[in-house]
Formats: structure tokens, sequence, C-alpha cells
């Protein structure tokens, strides 16, 4: 049997079955009531008749309390206690024993009925017995269980096919979730789940397992491009140091390079692993109110030197009080990216401004230069890996600069943005207030 539908019989079983124990309940309630409410009909009845205080006189008293309505009802006997003979009353039974009972006589319609007695000893030598007939408590009873039994089996039947109804109901929601898996596993990955436009939790699943599946194909489209490009781009140093090493014996100067390419294959491996452990989302966990503001003048400070010795001017404008929740290492190095890219891809005497503020009760980092841009086409792919601009060809680096921001900011919750300062370039990164 299926979940969905094992699901359905036990919801349905356990209603039934709180059903049945609320209609035992109430069965076993009424009938306590019942007999309650006989037994003090029986005791008031008894109370009016013990003042009698001859035999005579309570045969008299029975004779006329048969004779009246009450008796369509009630049965009475008069025994004499020696020798447990009925010696009047028209209710046919053997003495009884005293207190309350029951016992078995001809009831209104003639035929044997069960009723509900008492026995009291009386005072000049006899046992009063009154009885009232159980037929109609009976009848009541008997309709109880008939309406709760024709309850029952019609809460059954609704149970089964509200149980049937839900688990398709539950199948239809699920079923296309499996068949997203197995298309999946069967290698299409562009497979989704359906949505529909109910704003369910069947949806927030939906939706959920959407945005996993969206997440893992794009890891996974970024660990073929990744593994692609280092294939492309490691040739080049790979064939430079392999050229440098088989100069060793006849150029002094080999030795140097080769340690150097070296070294840049090491740093683009570091940036290439940084890049991977920002992404895999690992670094979330440190996480800690950062004030922003202190961070980005302190890291623009220490910029202002190094600028103003290859004859560019770096200005920082900061809004005082800003802070936010994140890892600090991992923003500095993102800003220095960004502030490294403008020194080394504008000219010599054009200006670069460090900004920070707080914009729409967003958090905004802005690197604004006076370089030749990127077009507009390339704006989006300058944030891949291994990309780099047409004007950057000529300079040392890796084409990962970009790329570490991106993964950065996006572990922040932010956004990156590069657009036309007019000119030279802006890059704006937008991150949530702490």
């Amino acid at each position: 049997m299926r979940a969905a539908y094992r699901i359905a019989l036990i919801f349905a079983s356990a209603f039934a079955l709180a059903f049945s124990v609320l209609g035992a309940s109430v069965y076993v309630a009424a009938n306590i009531q019942f007999q309650a409410m006989r037994d003090r009909d029986i005791a008031r009845e008894m109370g009016e008749m013990v003042e009698e205080e001859t035999r005579a006189k309570m045969i008299d008293e029975i004779g006329e309390r048969e004779a009246e309505k009450l008796g369509q009802r009630y049965g009475y006997a008069l025994f004499e206690r020696a020798s447990g003979r009925r010696v009047g009353g028209a209710l046919v039974i053997a003495m009884p024993p005293l207190g309350p009972g029951w016992a078995k006589a001809a009831g209104r319609s003639g035929a044997a009925a069960r009723y509900r007695i008492d026995a009291i000893d009386l005072g000049f030598g006899d046992r009063l017995v009154i009885g009232l007939d159980s037929q109609q408590i009976e009848e009541v009873d008997s309709a109880i269980l008939a309406l709760f039994g024709g309850a029952f089996v019609v809460l059954i039947i609704i149970s089964g096919l509200g149980g049937l109804l839900l688990g398709r109901y539950l199948n239809a929601r699920l079923d296309p979730m499996a068949a997203t898996a197995r298309a999946i596993i069967a290698g299409d990955l562009n497979r989704r789940v359906p949505m529909r436009s109910r704003n369910d939790e069947f949806e927030e699943t939906a939706r959920a397992i959407n945005a996993m599946l969206d997440r893992i194909v794009r890891l996974m489209k970024n660990l073929r491009q990744v593994s692609s490009d280092i294939a492309h781009d490691l040739r080049t140093p790979l064939m430079r140091l392999r050229g440098a090493l088989d100069r060793l014996d006849t150029d002094p100067g080999a030795s140097a390079q080769a340690a150097a390419e070296g070294d840049a294959l090491l740093s683009l491996f570091d940036a290439i692993l940084r890049i991977n452990e920002v992404e895999g989302g690992a670094l979330v966990e440190s996480f800690a109110p950062i004030d922003l503001s202190r961070l980005i003048r302190d890291l623009g400070e220490s910029y202002v030197v190094a600028f103003a010795d290859e004859a560019r001017e770096l200005r920082v404008a900061v809004e005082p009080g800003i802070m936010v929740h994140g890892h600090q290492e991992l923003l500095a190095q993102a800003v220095a990216n960004l502030l490294d890219n403008s020194r080394i891809h504008t000219p010599r005497g054009s200006g670069v401004t460090l900004g920070l503020a707080v914009v729409d009760g967003q958090v905004v980092i802005t690197v604004t230069d006076e370089g030749a841009g990127i077009a507009p086409g390339d704006r989006g792919r300058m944030l891949q890996r291994f990309v780099r601009g047409d004007n950057s060809r000529s300079t040392p680096g890796s084409g990962l600069g970009l790329s570490l921001v991106a993964a950065v900011v996006h572990a922040h919750r932010g956004e990156i943005e590069l657009a036309d300062a007019a000119p030279g370039l802006v890059v704006r990164l937008t991150l949530p207030t702490s």
C-alpha cells in the first residue's frame, strides 16, 4: 500500500475509533443516568407507601395505585416475609432480597420485561417490592444504539471515501516530485517540479526543491566551466614554467622566472580554493556583527599611499555607524580586490572613489573609477571565473578577482552590479543591514 493511502487509512481508522469511543461513552452515560432516574422514582414511590401501618391498608393502597395510570409503569408486590408468599400486588415475581435489583415479569404489553425493583421490610412483618418497567428505557437504548450504528456506518463510508480522496490528492501532489527526481537521476537536469497557483506546504516544498535543483545545476555548470577554464588557462603558464626549467643550464635568469611562474600558479589555485570555500557556504557559520564603516574607512586609508605612489588619487566617503552581519575578512578581501582592479586598470592621473552609504534600507559599497569601463554586453560575463576584459590582457591577473567578489556578496545575501560611471566603471555591492 502506498504511503498516501496508508496515511489516509490510519486517519480514517483513528476517526472511526474516536467515534466508537464517543458512542460507547454516550450509551454508558445514558444508561447510568436512566438507572439513577428509575431508582429515584422507585424511592419516591416507596416513601409514599411505607406510611401504611397494616397489611390490609397496604393491599388497598397497592390496588388503588395499580388502578391508576401509575400501574402502567409501576409493578407492586407484597410478600409475607416469613413464608415468602405473595399476598398482594400484581407483580408476579418471587420474593427478592432487600435493596435494589432486577427481576423479570410480565410487562405492559404482556410479554416478559425487565423490572428495576427495590424491596423494603415493613413493620408489620411483610416485604414491599416496587418495580419499574424498563421496556421504555430499553426502547430508548435500542434507539440510541440504532442511531449510533447507522451513524457509524455512514462515518465508515465517508471516512473511506475521504481517505481515498486524500490518498489520491497526496499522490497527485507527491508524484510530480518523485517523477522530477527520477528524471534528474536519468540525466534530465533541466526538469523541475511543476508549480501550481496554491500557496500551501506542497507549493513551498516544490519551490524549495526547484531552488535546490537550480543551485545544484549552477554548481555543476560552474564546476565544468572551472575545469575547462583551468585546463585552458594553465596551459600558458605551465608552458612558460617548462621553458624556464629547460633553460636552467644556459640562462641565469631562468631559475627566478620558474619560481615566479610557480608562485603565480600557487596564487591561482589559492584563489580558486577561496572561491569554492565561499560558495560552499561553510563560512556562513562564522558570520558576526561587523562595524562596516570602520572596516571600509581603515581599508581605504591603507590604500591611499599605494594609489598615490602610482599617480592615482583614492577618495574615501564613508557614512559612520553602519553595521552588517557577515565575515569581516571576506568583505575586506572583496573590497581590496575592487581597489586593486581600479589601481591596475585605470590610467595614471585618474581618481577612484570608495564609498559606503545606506540607500533605501540597504547597505551599498561603491568603487567608482575613471578608466575605460566595461562594455554593457560584457559586464555580466566579467563576473565569471577566468574571464578578463580586452583592456586587461596585458596586465597581470588570473580573471578571478571579480568572481571572488561576487561569491562573497552572494554569501552575504547581497547583489553585485557593474554600471557605467560616465566615464569609467562603478561596482556597486548591495548588502542587507544588520
